[in-house]
């Protein structure tokens, strides 16, 4: 089930980044054009640099809203696998309780041979 969850998760991700890729060369091909084409609005020099600068800025204002709507709807949609992954699938927690209760050598309990759990633990002293 949850490799069904992350097989469709990223399945959504790839059709959003083909989208978004989609929409991202569209933008940039359209607002090169208008960029280049900045003097067939008017003559005047001042007003087609002007005219041309606020494009080019509104270009990469676009570009880089699409990248960011992007990886945030992509984030979304793999959180949300995750999310689901986690609330659907059996918990683990349980079955490796189930394992610890078998062997309670394991568990930490008096028969350990573990190190650390034999020597107390270090202090920081303040000077």
């Amino acid at each position: 089930m949850r490799k069904l969850l992350w097989i469709l998760a990223w399945t959504g991700v790839a059709i959003w980044s083909l989208f978004a890729w989609g929409a991202y060369g569209l933008l940039d091909l359209f607002g090169g054009l208008a960029v280049r084409n900045a003097d067939i609005v008017t003559d005047h020099p001042e007003t087609v640099e002007w005219l041309s600068w606020a494009l080019a800025t509104l270009r990469s204002l676009g570009l880089g809203a699409i990248v960011f709507v992007w990886a945030s709807v992509s984030l979304v949609i793999l959180a949300v696998a995750a999310l689901l992954g986690r609330v659907l699938s059996p918990s683990r927690q349980a079955h490796q309780n189930s394992q610890w209760r078998d062997f309670p050598e394991r568990a930490g309990g008096p028969d350990t041979n573990l190190p650390h759990l034999r020597t107390p633990p270090r202090q920081i002293e303040r000077r």
